[in-house]
């Protein structure tokens, strides 16, 4: 039992890191509806991270709603195409001019 407290937190704290090919890359927190969000991005890619519950009534639209919080944080456009993931963790391209 004693092992699980130490594993635990450690677990915890690991739901804020980014993929392995976006560390070192900027990170952003901004709030979207009452979800906080973290954004990692490093000038070609971005990965946005909900944190928390989103109940079943607030899944529509919360994916675009995450997308535009990481264009209006990084100030850049996400490809359209490139926009995969659900509603705990998007990645996308970013097209920065």
């Amino acid at each position: 039992m004693r092992p699980l407290f130490i594993l635990l937190p450690a677990l915890l704290c690991a739901c804020d890191m980014p993929s392995p090919h976006l560390r070192g890359g900027d990170r952003l927190e901004t709030q979207i509806t009452g979800h906080r969000l973290t954004i990692w991005h490093n000038g070609t890619e971005v990965e946005i991270i909900r944190h928390g519950y989103a109940r079943r009534a607030d899944q529509p639209g919360l994916k675009a709603r995450m997308a535009q919080a990481a264009e209006a944080a990084t100030g850049c456009t996400l490809h359209p195409g490139s926009i995969d993931g659900d509603t705990g963790v998007l990645r996308a391209r970013l097209s920065c001019d």
